[in-house]
């Protein structure tokens, strides 16, 4: 018996079909900023710093959010309501990046050979479910290395207690690409995971388990979600200058966008 096996062309195409077949996951919070006025924020958020949308550049459709360079602080929207309510303590959230190149060096400290930049792009404040005080919780930050390479981690923040974080053990050399972060929070587990680019950086993730907040603190409802660019070391030069698109956040996982699945496709 002779069996023939689609080409690569047409597996693709039967990938797609399988995709647009499916029911998409209900989203909670989508911000593509296509209806957004250029030199504006959406409807809904405020911001910290210089940021706003703009129309040449994007992942999907025309518009992004671009965040303006500064050599430290914040430049973020942030949206808070019912929408952030009804995630509760579990969600995935998905969006796309872009940083222009070259990257900003770090800051070298007197009497040092080198220095690093923390930024975070994804936060939440909420209370902390361990030691009922305010916390920050970042989902999605990186550190950068004087060696122009960097790492994703996972942070918390308390106001009077000392940080923590989770960081991945490989390097990342900065790209001009859009990139794909998807990112998934449970209170009742204490678990994160998080993928770049479809692909999970498993060192990343954990599961405490239920009732164990140590070295998690993931809590039963964010206060507000952000999204932007905050860098807490001084940046060599004009500092980041980056985009953000097709923010999404539900129960589900969302996944990419069905405009960049179909470019895979193809």
């Amino acid at each position: 018996m002779n069996l023939t096996l689609p080409g690569r062309a047409s597996l693709a195409a039967l990938l797609l079909s399988a995709t647009a077949l499916a029911e998409p996951p209900k989203l909670l919070l989508s911000e593509d900023f296509e209806s957004t006025a250029v030199g504006a924020i959406p409807a809904g958020f405020t911001k910290t710093g210089e940021v706003a949308v703009v129309d040449d550049m994007a992942h999907s459709g025309k518009k992004s959010l671009r965040i303006e360079p500064a050599e430290r602080g914040g430049r973020k929207i942030t949206k808070q309501g019912p929408e952030i309510v009804a995630l509760g303590g579990q969600h995935w959230g998905r969006l796309y990046y872009k940083v222009m190149l070259p990257y900003p060096a770090p800051v070298v400290p007197e009497g040092k050979t080198s220095g690093i930049i923390h930024s975070t792009l994804v936060s939440g404040q909420a209370t902390s479910p361990l030691a009922n005080d305010p916390i920050e919780v970042r989902m999605l930050g990186t550190i950068l290395s004087s060696n122009g390479t960097f790492k994703y981690l996972y942070n918390v923040q308390p106001r009077k207690r000392p940080e923590f974080a989770i960081g991945a053990k490989t390097p990342v050399t900065p790209t001009e690409d859009w990139t794909l972060v998807e990112w998934s929070v449970d209170h009742a587990t204490q678990s994160f995971r998080f993928f770049i680019n479809g692909e999970e950086i498993k060192e990343m993730g954990f599961n405490k388990g239920e009732g164990r907040f140590e070295g998690a603190e993931i809590p039963a409802v964010f206060d507000n979600l952000s999204f932007g660019w905050t860098n807490y070391q001084p940046a060599a030069g004009a500092g980041f200058t980056a985009w953000f698109d097709d923010i999404a956040l539900g129960k589900e996982r969302i996944g990419p966008t069905p405009t960049a699945i179909a470019a895979k496709a193809k």
